[in-house]
């Protein structure tokens, strides 16, 4: 499978989306990288931009803000898609890393079919 890494502008877009929002709700970074479960280094790195997280923690990031993984990562609202946080909940509650790798690539190549 191919996969193309994101470009600097787009990883400091999604920094941007999650800072923001985590200001709007008044969360310190000590605060969201402990309610993540991560490091307050590797949160601030994500968030200035200099590590792309994981999707189990972009997972986290979204359940923790209230707001959609459409718009972490691609800066926009999707009317066709919304996952639930209790969906989310249960992908993590239920997988291991490699599971969710599978359910990552699944999806990865649904959307791949729905491009073409």
């Amino acid at each position: 499978m191919n996969k193309k890494p994101l470009k600097k502008k787009e990883l400091t877009g999604m920094a941007d989306r999650i800072k923001e929002r985590r200001k709007s709700l008044n969360y310190t970074q000590e605060q969201l990288a402990e309610r993540v479960g991560i490091s307050v280094s590797s949160y601030t790195r994500i968030e200035n931009a200099f590590q792309k997280p994981a999707l189990d923690t972009i997972i986290k990031i979204s359940q923790c803000l209230k707001i959609s993984l459409d718009y972490i990562v691609f800066g926009e609202k999707s009317v066709e898609v919304d996952i639930s946080s209790e969906l989310m909940s249960a992908i993590l509650d239920f997988s291991d890393k490699d599971k969710l790798r599978h359910t990552a690539d699944v999806l990865q190549k649904l959307i791949k079919l729905k491009e073409d």
